[in-house]
This record gives structure tokens, C-alpha cells and sequence, in this order.
């Protein structure tokens, strides 16, 4: 049944991987055409952000509780809601502001010290190994479609 589990998660986040490339994909092969498509790569990083720190909730609320685990606990349930403020940051500032590669920078940096505080949270033994791995692999994609936008948004490919 895990291992069932574990495959339907890679199928789900491949899948979830979509918008990305799609958006990506937009914006570096048409660029005139994009701003929308840039609204739309931020919206959903943002969405997207949400998830994976809502996640950490899910790791706290199914472990029986117990007072060895309290100090981590408050942690991942606090690390559960940075993810989803960066990513609304972001959104204000694309939405607001009008200043999406300001918006990208924040949403790569949230994607990026999520994935790292994951990482320091699967050597406390809080983090499966298995999601780890899921996460490394996808916010790596996330990660490198951010950037190619970001570099194409700053050497004026298209002006958001």
C-alpha cells in the first residue's frame, strides 16, 4: 500500500508540476504575449507554496504528542504557515505593485528555505525520507522554471 501511496504522490505532483512548465514555457517562448502568464506562474507558486508549508501541519497533527517533541512541534507548525506569507507577499506585490520579477525572487526564495528547512527537519527525524525526496525533485523544477523567467524578465525579454 506505500509503495501505491508513494507513486500516486509522484504521479499527483508531476501533475502539479503542469502549470509551471506551462506558464514557463509562455513567457520564454512568447514574450510579448505573457503578462498574463506571468500573473498566472505567480498566482500559482503562490497557491502552490501554500500547500507545502500547510503540509508540516499534517506531519505535527499525526504524531502522538508527547512533551520530547513540543520545541519541534512549534517549529513545523510554524514553518507550516512562512511558506503561505511569502507566497502572499508575493502576490501583493505582483498584484499591487506590478512588479513581478520582485514577486519571483520572493517566491524562489520561499520555495528555496522551505526545501532547505525540510531538509534540517528530515535529520531531526520529523521530515519522511520520502517526501523529501518528492520535495527535492519538484522544487528543483519549480525552482529552475522561476529562475528562467526571472533571468528572461530581467534581461528585458518582456516587461511584466
Amino acid at each position: 500500500m506505500l509503495k501505491t501511496n508513494f507513486s500516486y504522490a509522484v504521479l499527483l505532483t508531476l501533475a502539479g508540476a503542469i502549470p509551471f512548465l506551462f506558464c514557463g514555457g509562455l513567457v520564454l517562448l512568447y514574450p510579448v504575449d505573457s503578462p498574463l502568464a506571468i500573473q498566472a506562474l505567480i498566482a500559482y507558486g503562490a497557491v502552490i507554496l501554500s500547500f507545502v508549508g500547510a503540509v508540516h501541519w499534517g506531519f505535527v497533527l499525526s504524531r502522538p504528542e508527547s512533551s520530547d517533541t513540543a520545541g519541534t512541534d512549534k517549529r513545523s507548525l510554524g514553518l507550516g504557515v512562512l511558506p503561505a506569507l511569502v507566497g502572499w507577499v508575493a502576490l501583493l506585490v505582483q498584484l499591487r505593485f506590478h512588479l513581478p520579477a520582485l514577486a519571483l525572487l520572493f517566491l524562489l526564495a520561499g520555495f528555496l528555505l522551505t526545501v532547505i528547512a525540510e531538509t534540517v527537519g528530515h535529520g531531526r527525524g520529523v521530515v519522511p525520507s520520502s517526501y523529501l525526496i518528492l520535495r527535492w525533485s519538484i522544487s528543483v523544477i519549480v525552482m529552475l522554471v522561476l529562475l528562467a523567467v526571472l533571468v528572461a524578465l530581467l534581461a528585458g525579454m518582456r516587461t511584466g
